[in-house]
């Protein structure tokens, strides 16, 4: 089954500059048979609008070791994948330095940033670390405000 296509920077509004970019490393070969990633080219211009049945994807077929870079606004999603191995590749996302995670998943955990320590310093230096939410839901860990984790139990 194919991965819904979808952008990474999906949860600011559109139309807009691209506020992230990603490189998918192909750790195997990527074939059209084994779900190369699909790409609908200048889809990072099309604002509001999402992928329809007439838009045409194309699968990023390249060799193991290859690399493909591409802006956070382009339509994408993995392919289907129809044989019988799987696909392995390394992906990283790159985005503005003002943007926070999605979810702080450091904070998760315990040993990362003592919660000790951060019971214990400001407010501001709290939401530096990470301890601080960006409605709805930017920097939740486990989908919950990250402050919960200073009201539970003392660092293991």
């Amino acid at each position: 089954m194919a991965q819904l296509a979808h952008h990474d920077d999906g949860f600011y509004p559109r139309p807009r500059e691209p506020l992230a970019a990603a490189t998918i490393w192909a750790i195997d070969d990527f074939t059209a048979d084994n779900g190369a990633t699909v790409l609908f080219p200048g889809s990072h211009r099309w604002g509001n609008r999402r992928p329809g049945a007439g838009d045409h994807a194309i699968p990023v077929v390249m060799p193991a070791g290859s690399c493909v870079f591409f802006v956070g606004t382009l339509w994408h999603g993995g392919g289907a994948n129809t044989t019988s191995r799987g696909r392995l590749a390394v992906t990283a996302q790159y985005c503005q330095r003002w943007l926070r995670p999605m979810e702080a998943f450091t904070l998760s955990v315990s040993r990362s940033v003592s919660r000790e320590i951060a019971r214990t310093v400001s407010e501001d230096i709290r939401r530096m670390l990470g301890y601080s939410i960006h409605p709805p839901l930017v920097g939740a860990v486990d989908g919950l405000h990250p402050l919960r984790l200073l009201e539970s139990a003392p660092d293991l």
